[in-house]
C-alpha cells in the first residue's frame, strides 16, 4: 500500500541527496518509493514555496531545486 509522503519528507530528501538539482525520481529513489508515491508531497512543498521547478530536460523530465527560504 502506498504511504503518504509528507513536503518534510521531501525536502528531507532533497537535502540529502546533496546536489543544487534533483528530479522527482531522484527524491523517490532517495525515500525508497515509487515516483507516484510522492506527487502529493512534492506539490504541497511547491505550494508553500520551499521547492521550485528550475526547467525541463529533453527528455521533458523536470528538474527542481530547494529554495532560499529552506536553507
Amino acid at each position: 500500500m502506498p504511504q503518504d509522503i509528507t513536503s518534510e519528507q521531501v525536502l528531507e530528501a532533497a537535502r540529502a541527496l546533496g546536489t543544487r538539482e534533483f528530479t522527482r525520481e531522484d527524491l523517490a529513489q532517495q525515500l525508497g518509493v515509487e515516483k507516484p508515491e510522492i506527487k502529493k508531497g512534492v506539490q504541497q512543498a511547491k505550494k508553500a514555496g520551499l521547492l521550485e521547478k528550475t526547467r525541463d530536460d529533453a527528455e521533458n523530465t523536470g528538474h527542481f531545486r530547494l529554495t532560499e527560504s529552506t536553507g
